[in-house]
């Protein structure tokens, strides 16, 4: 005796691949994170503050080398414009003049900003052999950098 159509039971399709699916993205996008902290963790433990910025700088300036604390953020154009004219003007320059490379949004750096009174970006900061200072706020042309580092190695 067949069964009445309203007795029947429906066959839904499984969910099953669906929560599968689900679940795998979920797994990955944990392992993903915790991958990624564990590097972060790692970058971390492996500078030491002798690595930090205001550590290079009291080291220049203990030696009474003449130096260039340069301060800048990644992402303002002007900051990227004078990074590109330091990478191209101070190799000249890497033999008599140290460089301290100040990126203003690592949390590290916070006490040098505040030890140097930061207020704008980009800033170069020109060390003397005797620690004077002389300062440059925005973007300086790549022969005035030349011509600046010039007289700082020379020592005038």
């Amino acid at each position: 005796m067949p069964i009445p159509k309203s007795k029947r039971r429906r066959h839904e399709p499984s969910r099953l691949p669906q929560f599968l699916i689900i679940g795998g993205v979920i797994l990955l996008a944990v392992m993903i994170l915790v991958l990624k902290q564990d590097r972060t963790s790692d970058a971390s433990s492996l500078s030491t503050s002798a690595d930090m910025p205001e550590a290079q700088l009291d080291r220049a300036l203990q030696s009474r080398q003449p130096t260039l604390a340069f301060f800048h953020s990644n992402n303002c154009q002007q900051c990227i414009v004078m990074m590109e004219t330091v990478a191209q003007v101070y190799p000249e320059f890497a033999a008599s003049v140290a460089l301290v490379d100040v990126n203003v949004y690592d949390e590290n750096n916070a006490a040098l900003l505040k030890r140097v009174g930061l207020q704008y970006i980009p800033m170069l900061i020109f060390y003397d052999h005797t620690g004077k200072e002389q300062v440059s706020v925005g973007v300086m042309e790549a022969e005035q950098l030349r011509q600046t580092l010039a007289a700082l190695a020379g020592g005038d």
